[in-house]
């Protein structure tokens, strides 16, 4: 049984990435068996956990072999993982940008995510798969809600992520998403890069009233997150204090709302 979760805002600077990153790390090191896939061409998520393919080939076709594009033009398989922290990643490239371009003129490939992931549901090889997803509302975005059984919202206690939430919530559940994809399902979001300010806290009761729950909330640590980027190592993994405890603790929210609601 695997569960296909989307990570997604389209608000730049909000932890998607990190969110991402750091639930698959933590989860793995529960013993879970996760895929994380990376579909942001600016590939930042690959390189925070050390997998650079556009520096590793040279060539723009190799690098793009390593990523979902093949799959998603139905000219090849999903390619081999990289195996980094207990997880496996398909990591992205510069060269995924391209791929927009070509579900634009073609707008049935953005399913291709969806059949190449049905393969690997049907193998069973993982308990959990999660995207991460471009700050978008376009067709790369599409591909991977798609793609997805739940999206998790990360959302700084804002009023930018707060209003590019309650919109992305809005689409899945009664709009142009639940069209296309009428199963996906809003998980409560993790409330990111929270200050303590009165502002901030004033927001993070709204979005609690607003989503009735969160999975938790990951404070605003300037040091430690810019550090495990540049050391390419994911939070869990770094740290051994509160932001370790904190990751640990969404982790476990996520597997009492999401990995009871398992699917086939």
């Amino acid at each position: 049984m695997t569960l296909i979760t989307t990570v997604h805002s389209y608000a730049g600077g909000v932890a998607k990435s990190a969110t991402a990153r750091d639930l698959s790390a933590a989860l793995a090191i529960q013993g879970h068996r996760v895929l994380l896939i990376d579909a942001d061409h600016q590939a930042d998520l690959s390189v925070s956990l050390g997998v650079d393919v556009d520096e590793a080939f040279a060539n723009a076709d190799e690098s793009f072999a390593q990523t979902i594009g093949p799959a998603v033009l139905g000219t090849g398989p999903l390619p081999d993982v990289h195996h980094v922290y207990g997880l496996d990643l398909i990591p992205s490239s510069i060269t995924l940008y391209n791929l927009e371009k070509e579900l634009k003129s073609d707008v049935s490939m953005v399913v291709g995510l969806r059949y190449a992931l049905n393969e690997i549901r049907a193998a069973g090889a993982y308990d959990f798969v999660f995207i991460d997803t471009n700050p978008t509302l376009g067709d790369m975005a599409t591909l991977a809600l798609l793609a997805a059984d739940r999206v998790l919202l990360p959302i700084p206690p804002n009023r930018k992520g707060l209003r590019a939430g309650t919109f992305i919530r809005s689409r899945v559940e009664k709009g142009h998403y639940h069209r296309l994809n009428p199963e996906l399902q809003v998980l409560p979001p993790v409330i990111t890069q929270a200050p303590n300010t009165t502002l901030a806290r004033q927001y993070q009761a709204e979005i609690e009233s607003l989503f009735g729950q969160t999975l938790g909330v990951v404070r605003h640590r300037p040091g430690l997150y810019p550090t495990a980027m540049e050391r390419a190592t994911p939070v869990p993994v770094f740290d051994r204090g509160d932001g370790r405890a904190e990751i640990m603790a969404v982790a476990d929210a996520f597997l009492q709302t999401a990995g009871a609601a398992r699917v086939s």
